[in-house]
């Protein structure tokens, strides 16, 4: 019973996801929904999200009505964006639309409004392929530690060495750019070439890509997550985050966009 249940979850999970990826995909970018901009930015052919939780918080655990130390689990997440694909973009710019109220607005404020995206939306990546990682904790020491080791680790002007994009036709790249701004901005991106010896690095047949890099080390007794696969480790040293893209769903009007 118990397992039929749990595969019942599995099959509606799965039927709500593609039943949202079908209506961004049939609407005009304009018309998308806050969620549809979500699920595009965050669980989509696009972009997909690698999580770490610690089941035990050793140092910052709570404390209930009784003063009797409660233990929580703390995640931390990085959301790996291909953000040089079209449809990424589009989902940025309809938020920012979304957020200067595009859809209320006047003939006239909504082609101002336009205008201002054009520059982000007809930029072109003939040259390379755009990573763009979120990165964040629900624990704000963490997400603090995090954002030190992103925006001062790497000297200027060199990339993280155990950084690649992974593909069957290029095997491993590593970056040729690296980004952090410094401040309250909690992302940075990974600039890869999109030729190598004169060849697209992704081709039209490849069944996956995959992005990895080594994550920082921010707590302990980790259980790493991503997709149905669960590692548990027993250390502090960090991690190596790795999301998967697959090829075919990457097309759009049957063509690749990345």
């Amino acid at each position: 019973m118990r397992t039929n249940r749990t595969l019942l979850l599995i099959i509606f999970s799965l039927s709500c996801a593609l039943f949202a990826q079908t209506q961004w995909a049939k609407k005009d970018w304009k018309k998308w929904s806050e969620d549809e901009c979500k699920i595009l930015l965050e669980d989509s052919p696009w972009a997909s999200t690698f999580k770490e939780s610690n089941a035990q918080v050793n140092n910052l655990g709570n404390r209930n009505n009784s003063g009797t130390r409660t233990d929580a689990r703390i995640e931390t997440s990085y959301t790996v964006q291909l953000r040089s694909a079209l449809p990424i973009r589009q989902a940025v710019a309809r938020q920012i639309l979304i957020q200067n109220k595009y859809d209320k607005a006047s003939d006239e404020q909504k082609k101002s409004l336009l205008e201002k995206t054009l520059p982000f939306l007809d930029r072109s990546y003939e040259d390379v392929i755009v990573v763009h990682v979120v990165y964040g904790s629900n624990v704000a020491q963490y997400e603090n530690e995090m954002m030190v080791y992103w925006q001062t680790h790497f000297p200027i002007g060199t990339v993280p060495q155990d950084a690649f994009l992974n593909t069957p036709s290029a095997k491993k790249i590593a970056p040729i750019r690296f980004i952090s701004p410094r401040g309250a901005a909690h992302e940075f991106e990974l600039i890869f070439p999109r030729t190598v010896n004169g060849e697209p690095v992704i081709e039209p047949h490849d069944k996956t890509i995959s992005v990895e890099f080594v994550t920082p080390s921010v707590g302990t007794a980790a259980t790493l997550t991503h997709g149905n696969v669960t590692e548990s480790s027993g250390g502090s040293a960090g991690r190596r985050a790795y999301v998967e893209f697959n090829v075919d769903k990457m097309k759009v009007n049957g063509k690749l966009a990345y």
